[in-house]
């Protein structure tokens, strides 16, 4: 009896001890999670509190494509950007040289605020703008220019252009570029260029399968020649006159060898169809129209459909495309000031030019006549007048002809004829 009282006063203390176990189990339990609720509310405060450190004046970092200028923070309240409809750039391309500056014009809607816009520049590198929009160029290469504005945004590429001289000539990116203002040396003598031929016979096997008979009409001109050839033209029309239809000597794109003056050397030639094909598609073979219509106050010369230069079919298809003149796509348009005499000029720009009449009467054989253009009759200067049985004053007493139902066959450099009246006056 006494040992079965044992037994169980063990079995109630075995149970007495498991069940306060089980209870400590359970308060440590339960004062783990009191804690960690806690900690959790704490830290909850904590990033509830207001920022009170100098992390609080710090200015965000601003928003750019790459290199933005003055570009709104990133912040909550920064709107999304969409791509510009109610303002957009007048030149979907800009074009400038190092150190040259050009305002951005932009077209904007009535509802726009350009005073609020920023810009930005994709690459500081090549190019810089400011805050009202002027864009200026630091080195030579390509960027984008950004125009943030209300809720939108415009970018505008930059193409940053370097001018050299080299033995008297001026490129551009490589480009050669002789004009009203730029020259070539006196010796500058490279002839007719194999890249323009080739590209020129392609061009003339392209309109032959359509039935057009393009040739040409006048090519390569020496420094010499063009002394001739601009002259005549003073000496029949007056210089002021001449200077809107005839270059200089150095001055002319003919003698760069890239040039080439095709079929009629008249405007008529651009009613013709080999003129209007000429036109739209000389582009597709490295040619632009040197003096488009339109654009004579930056070209200097009067519109010629006939005179086609090489540039390369990359370069023309941007000229054509975006409707510019060779100056504008290489920023020469205004460059008087910028290139030295003595690395651009033989002599003076200025200079006289000797008269190619008076003091070398061997008038050269290869002169072109066409080069005489008609003019609208209300344009004709009065002076001189002549008959029918009056001798051109140009041409040396030994080959003067009547000018009436003149007409001559000509060699052009060597290799093409010509069929053109010699027109008086």
């Amino acid at each position: 009896m006494a040992q079965q009282a044992r037994k169980t006063r063990r079995k109630d203390r075995a149970r007495e001890a498991f069940m306060l176990l089980m209870l400590s189990v359970v308060l440590v339990f339960g004062f783990g999670l009191i804690v960690g609720k806690q900690e959790t509310s704490n830290l909850q405060q904590a990033q509830a509190v207001p920022k009170t450190s100098a992390e609080e004046t710090t200015e965000p970092e601003p928003v750019t494509e790459a290199v933005a200028v003055n570009a709104q923070p990133e912040t909550e309240t920064t709107p999304e950007f969409h791509q510009a409809t109610s303002f957009r750039s007048a030149d979907p391309q800009i074009y400038l040289r190092v150190n040259h500056t050009k305002q951005l014009n932009l077209l904007c809607d009535p509802s726009v605020n350009l005073s609020e816009a920023i810009y930005g520049v994709s690459d500081e590198n090549i190019a810089v703008v400011d805050e009202f929009g002027m864009i200026t160029g630091v080195s030579r290469g390509e960027c984008t220019v950004s125009v943030f504005c209300g809720a939108e945004t415009l970018r505008i590429p930059v193409t940053v252009r370097e001018l050299t001289v080299r033995d008297g000539c001026t490129y551009v990116d490589d480009i050669l570029i002789a004009n009203k203002s730029i020259s070539l040396p006196e010796d500058y003598d490279p002839g007719m260029l194999p890249e323009t031929a080739e590209a020129f016979k392609e061009l003339q096997d392209a309109a032959a399968e359509l039935g057009l008979n393009i040739y040409q009409g006048s090519g390569y001109r020496s420094y010499q020649y063009q002394i001739t050839c601009y002259n005549s033209l003073v000496a029949a029309y007056g210089e002021e006159y001449a200077n809107h239809i005839s270059a200089k000597p150095g001055h002319s794109e003919h003698q760069t060898g890239y040039t080439v003056d095709c079929n009629t050397i008249n405007e008529t030639f651009i009613n013709t169809p080999e003129g209007q094909w000429l036109d739209k598609h000389c582009h597709e073979y490295g040619f632009i129209i040197r003096y488009p219509e339109g654009k004579e106050d930056i070209t200097g010369y009067d519109y010629e459909c006939w005179h086609i230069r090489y540039v390369g079919v990359d370069v023309a298809t941007e000229i054509y495309e975006q409707g510019l003149t060779l100056e504008e796509y290489l920023d020469v348009v205004s460059i008087e000031n910028e290139i030295p005499p003595s690395e651009t000029e033989e002599t003076a720009p200025d200079r006289e030019i000797p008269n190619g009449y008076e003091e070398n009467m061997a008038y050269p054989e290869e002169t072109v006549y066409s080069e005489m253009p008609v003019y609208p009759e209300e344009t004709i200067p009065a002076e001189p007048v002549y008959d029918e049985t009056q001798y051109i004053s140009t041409l040396p007493a030994e080959t003067a002809a009547p000018v009436q139902n003149y007409q001559e066959v000509i060699p052009d450099d060597g290799e093409e004829f010509i069929d053109a009246p010699l027109i008086a006056p």
